[in-house]
Order: structure tokens, then C-alpha cells, then sequence
């Protein structure tokens, strides 16, 4: 038999039924025209037994009947009250038939009998059905919403991929060609320092690439490709540029965002640093705080001011990226660094 004919049966319905059949079986039982009543205890458990399994047989053909027929209705018919009326009669018709089958009907009373059968039990089947009905709309209704829920968290994930994919390759030829204006314009000036910094231009691509389009990658990998950056600008700042780089071995797997951390870099540089004559210097730190991690990049550069210039693309991309991949359990703020310029700090769940 196909199971979803049998949809909505459960241990709990059946012992409904079974409960019904017990007071049935009791009722019997009491009832002075079977003649049970004062035969002894041991004679009324014997009638109580036995009334009991001709009720639960009759009992669970009726429930299973009604199932039947109102599953092969599908919903449509369900919400149809003939096939709720044909269900009922179906089940008591089915039960009294049952009944017959397993000699619980007397054999002189066959017809009349099972006709008696059938209007006593047909009461019983029109609640079951009716219940069921019921029942069976309610667990369609819920089936339908979760199925609308995961429908749209489905497309939820798929707006989210597809913003993120947005924002990563809005972030790629950014960071990509503002470095390559830097080789350009070393070429120009310096020759030998411009081939220097495309090979690193190259090493670092090599790298960079086949993370820049995933959505998460390793905090060891990330201080990986700022290094390269720093390296890169090593070639066109010299002196001028100081760098150091703090991160717990116990970190170094720590999943984060790709790009996010060369991103405030790359900010803290052009918009701090590269301006001022003098140069300055770059402390990027990770540590865990509360449960998080907690990413620094802090420079000595021209301060807050010249920080918020760089809002267009890098920061306002990062704090777009949190938001999408986090919500409100990451964020990026900027504080005034000591004695001088700007310290960018993401928080994110440690994971």
C-alpha cells in the first residue's frame, strides 16, 4: 500500500482509539441485557477482554478506512464534505464488515447484525473523520509553510551569495588598480625599483587570486597577503614606511573575511601614511576579546579626518560585508590612534 494513503497515522491516534475501545468494552460490560453484571470478577474480565478485542479490531479497521479514503482524496477532497460523508460511511461500513470476517458476528443474525453494526458505529466514524479532516488540514497547512520557509531561506542564501560576490569584486579592481598605478608611476621615476615591485606585483597576485573570490579564508592566509602588499609598498615607500605585525599562533586559524584586513591597509596607507612626507608606520594586531576576534590595524598617519576620505569604497565595503555575513555580531569602528592617526578595528565572531 502506498504510505501517504496512511498520512496522518500515528501512535497517538491510535491510542485514541484504543481508549474509546476500552470505555466501549466497559460499557458493554455493565450493561444488564449481556448478563455479565454479577457473574463474578473473573467472568466480567473474561466478557471485558473479549468485548475489548472485537472493539479494537473494529476500532482500528474503522480509523484506517477513513484514512484511506480521505488521503486518496488528496486535500482538495478533503475540503469536499461528500468525501468526508463517504469517508464516514466507508469506515463504519468497513468495520462491520471486519467484524463479520473474524466471527464476531452471530451466525443467525448475520445481515440484521451487521446492518445494527454499522448505524451503531457510523456516530463513531463521522467524529473520527471529522477530526481528521481536521487534523490532516492543520499538518498540510504546516507542511506548506515549512516548505515556504525553507523556499525562502533558499533564496535568502542566494541574495546573500550574490551581494557578497557584488561586494568582493567591487573590492578586487580597487585594490588591484590602485597598485598597479603605483608601479606605473615608480616606472616613470625608478626603473629598477618599478621591475622590483612588479615582480613582488606578480608574487603577490600568485597569492592573492585564488582567495580573493571565497568567502572565507584563514587569518594566517590573510596576514599572508598583507605582507605581500606591505612588500609591495616597501618598494615605492622605503624608509618611510614602517610595518609590524602581532598575531597569536593560537589565531592563526581563525576564519575570517578575504580582503578585509589588506583592505584597511591599503586605507591606511593611501589616505594616512603615503601623504605625509615623513611616512609613518602600521601596527596590525589580532587578539581574542570576549569571545571574539579582534583585528587592529592602527597607523600613524594624517588621523581620522583623512581616514573618512577612504569611506567610499573600502570601509563602507567592509562594514557592507559584516553586515551580510555577520549581522550585528561584527562591526568595524574607527578610533583615534596615540599619539597620532587612525586605528581601524573589526570584531568578529571567533570561529
Amino acid at each position: 500500500m502506498n504510505l501517504r494513503l496512511l498520512n496522518g497515522l500515528s501512535w497517538a491516534a491510535l491510542a485514541l482509539v484504543g481508549g474509546f475501545c476500552v470505555i466501549q468494552a466497559f460499557e458493554w460490560v455493565l450493561a444488564p441485557s449481556n448478563g455479565v453484571v454479577g457473574a463474578g470478577a473473573a467472568d466480567m474480565a473474561h466478557g471485558w477482554l473479549g468485548r475489548l478485542a472485537v472493539f479494537l479490531i473494529t476500532g482500528v479497521t474503522m480509523l484506517l478506512t477513513a484514512l484511506i479514503v480521505l488521503n486518496a482524496a488528496g486535500r482538495a477532497g478533503r475540503e469536499n464534505i461528500a468525501v468526508a460523508i463517504v469517508a464516514a460511511v466507508a469506515a463504519a461500513a468497513a468495520a462491520a464488515f471486519v467484524r463479520y470476517a473474524v466471527g464476531a458476528t452471530p451466525a443467525d443474525e448475520g445481515p440484521r447484525y451487521m446492518l445494527m453494526i454499522f448505524t451503531s458505529w457510523l456516530g463513531s466514524a463521522a467524529i473520527l473523520v471529522a477530526g481528521y479532516v481536521y487534523y490532516l488540514r492543520a499538518l498540510s497547512t504546516d507542511e506548506e509553510a515549512r516548505t515556504a520557509q525553507l523556499r525562502r531561506s533558499a533564496l535568502e542564501t542566494q541574495q546573500l551569495a550574490t551581494r557578497l560576490r557584488l561586494l568582493q569584486a567591487q573590492v578586487e579592481p580597487h585594490f588591484l588598480f590602485n597598485t598597479l598605478s603605483n608601479v606605473r608611476r615608480l616606472a616613470q621615476t625608478d626603473p629598477g625599483a618599478g621591475r622590483t615591485m612588479l615582480a613582488q606585483l606578480t608574487r603577490y597576485l600568485r597569492a592573492a587570486l585564488p582567495r580573493m573570490r571565497e568567502h572565507e579564508t584563514t587569518l594566517a592566509d590573510e596576514i599572508e597577503l598583507v605582507r605581500a602588499y606591505l612588500g609591495l609598498q616597501q618598494v615605492r615607500m622605503g624608509a618611510r614606511l614602517e610595518t609590524s605585525i602581532d598575531a597569536p599562533p593560537a589565531l592563526l586559524e581563525a576564519r575570517v573575511p578575504p580582503m578585509m584586513l589588506a583592505t584597511l591597509v591599503e586605507n591606511a596607507i593611501k589616505h594616512g601614511i603615503a601623504p605625509l612626507a615623513e611616512g609613518g608606520a602600521i601596527r596590525i594586531s589580532a587578539q581574542k576579546a570576549d569571545g571574539a576576534l579582534k583585528l587592529t590595524v592602527a597607523d600613524t598617519g594624517r588621523g581620522l579626518a583623512a581616514a573618512a576620505s577612504g569611506t567610499g569604497v573600502g570601509l563602507a565595503n567592509i562594514r557592507a560585508r559584516l553586515a551580510a555575513l555577520y549581522g550585528e555580531r561584527a562591526d568595524l569602528r574607527l578610533e583615534a590612534n596615540a599619539p597620532r592617526g587612525v586605528a581601524a578595528i573589526i570584531t568578529l565572531p571567533l570561529a
